[in-house]
């Protein structure tokens, strides 16, 4: 028979030995038998003939099958050939669920081979797992220790930079003291596209604009634009002219040194009497435009393809505005947190403001300074206790606010629109130190982390990752009205900034402002341990 193993294999015998109730074990043979043995017959009448062929034998004896698995062990034998099976996953990158295994499953994933369960997919994942938390470790460290190497991008060499804003790291706009715009490249310290002249260097002579410049820079105004943002190929910019400007980014870079254009698109109808002190871009497309005639209007940028006109249903530059909130006073500063659907702003009578984003109306308000401008405005999140949130206001006297909120922790949302400030008449809200100078310009880089800039040419990095300060008698983080114990540190300041600092703005691995005369100031908190990172200018 061509399928019958060679005789000489026959010599040697395979015993597996299975259990039986009545005798310790029992033995079945494969190979030369004994016929006289009776009792051998007996025990093989009585079993299952196993699937056990020539070419299995062939196989075991090649040690192509497990040796430790019993030949008529389907499972062991299934498990022990995976090693040999091509491994499918599923094509799910995001989960790498194993096909064969249920992933809570912990005793069928124990048994899978570790080349089976570490493929060169999951490995990818793992490591570029590790690799981002390591690099969470070193920014978050370099933060708390002011590692930061300073670099400087000059942006004219006759205009001084007077406003800067960033959506994504390396792009941001700036805008001069003598009206003009810049579009650069902060990684490669490349203007991108530019317009000279976009807004006028003072305002005309007029007593309400003079005054609303008073407000917004006291005695050290350096003139030029008030503000700017971006978003994607979108510009938009206030002058103290009035009204917002809108501009289309041409990118371009010649040999000589000259970037690209922006294209003019025209202004928003309605605000060419306004002076706007503060504008943002949110992730739906809607422009928020804070005005210092105590308003806050939200206009529609969606449609927009960059040619020479809008979408056919959609007008460009909109006349109206989607939603429009009114304050007691002008409105000074703007921060939105899209994650609380709620807007802040600082007005100058010494408020704070909370709106909602989702319609625009007036959540609620509250004074926080008695006769000096609320200037600035930021809320932050908190590191320890991931529900809660805090508003921080800074005046035009260098004091910092730091006010609670009241979050509902199952929705994530502030509650109690007539009171959502968790505080009480007693709670110390005021941190120290704080700034020679009024406070202009707020941002957060990361959770319980805030960064101030003031007319004392610093910025000052503010830890408030621990929410209380101490504990009370019964173990409760607490006072005795409820409200929490604030814990708000300066860590350091970054110091040699121009008095005249505006703005600043931070994608939580590097800050990004002016105060540096004609140049772009960027601080990078990413850098590798060894590099050169002074904390002053």
């Amino acid at each position: 028979d061509a399928f019958a193993p060679p005789a000489s294999l026959y010599s040697r015998r395979l015993t597996i030995r299975l259990p039986s109730s009545n005798t310790p074990s029992s033995s079945l043979c494969y190979g030369p038998r004994d016929e006289s043995s009776a009792e051998e017959n007996d025990v093989a009448a009585a079993l299952p003939s196993p699937p056990f062929s020539a070419d299995d034998f062939q196989k075991q004896m090649n040690d192509e099958i497990d040796p430790t698995c019993s030949i008529d062990d389907e499972d062991c034998l299934a498990f022990s050939s995976l090693d040999d099976q091509p491994l499918v996953f599923n094509s799910n990158t995001d989960t790498n669920e194993d096909p064969l295994c249920d992933p809570s499953d912990v005793d069928c994933q124990a048994f899978l081979p570790k080349t089976y369960l570490r493929s060169d997919t999951t490995l990818a994942a793992e490591l570029k797992v590790r690799s981002n938390s390591i690099e969470r470790e070193r920014i978050d460290h370099n933060w708390r220790t002011a590692h930061c190497p300073t670099k400087f991008f000059p942006v004219s060499d006759s205009d001084w930079v007077r406003r800067v804003a960033m959506e994504t790291y390396p792009m941001a706009v700036c805008g001069s003291a003598r009206g003009g715009l810049y579009v650069v490249d902060l990684e490669e310290k490349k203007t991108i596209a530019k317009v000279a002249g976009a807004h006028t260097t003072q305002v005309s002579a007029n007593a309400k604009s003079q005054a609303t410049m008073d407000k917004l820079y006291g005695k050290l105004d350096g003139g030029g634009v008030v503000s700017v943002a971006i978003h994607g190929d979108l510009i938009a910019s206030a002058g103290r002219e009035g009204g917002v400007g809108l501009w289309w980014m041409v990118k371009g870079f010649q040999e000589n040194g000259e970037g690209g254009n922006l294209v003019p698109l025209g202004s928003i109808l309605g605000l060419d009497k306004t002076i706007v002190t503060s504008l943002k871009f949110d992730s739906k497309n809607l422009l928020w435009v804070a005005c210092d005639d105590g308003t806050v209007r939200a206009y529609n940028m969606t449609g927009y393809d960059g040619g020479t006109s809008a979408a056919a249903d959609v007008q460009f530059p909109p006349k109206k505005p989607v939603f429009q909130s009114d304050f007691t006073d002008s409105v000074l500063d703007m921060h939105l947190c899209e994650e609380l659907k709620l807007g802040v702003c600082a007005t100058a009578d010494g408020g704070a403001a909370l709106f909602n984003m989702e319609n625009g109306q007036f959540f609620a308000g509250l004074m926080i300074f008695e006769g000096v401008a609320a200037r600035s405005v930021l809320i932050v999140k908190h590191k320890s206790d991931q529900t809660g949130y805090s508003v921080v206001c800074g005046g035009a006297d260098g004091a910092i606010h730091r006010i609670p909120l009241k979050v509902d922790p199952e929705t994530g949302m502030v509650i109690d629109e007539e009171n959502p400030f968790l505080i009480s008449d007693t709670t110390e809200t005021a941190v120290q130190p704080k700034h020679t100078g009024p406070v202009m310009c707020m941002a957060t880089p990361e959770d319980g982390m805030f960064v101030s800039g003031g007319q004392d040419g610093a910025l000052r990095v503010w830890d408030c990752a621990e929410d209380f300060s101490e504990s009370d008698s019964n173990g409760e983080q607490q006072t005795a009205n409820n409200t929490p114990k604030l814990k708000t540190k300066c860590m350091y300041a970054l110091t040699g900034y121009k008095l005249w600092l505006g703005s600043v703005c931070t994608d939580g691995k590097r800050l990004v402002s002016d105060g540096g005369e004609n140049s772009i100031i960027t601080r990078d908190f990413s850098s590798e341990p060894g590099t050169n990172g002074k904390a002053s200018l």
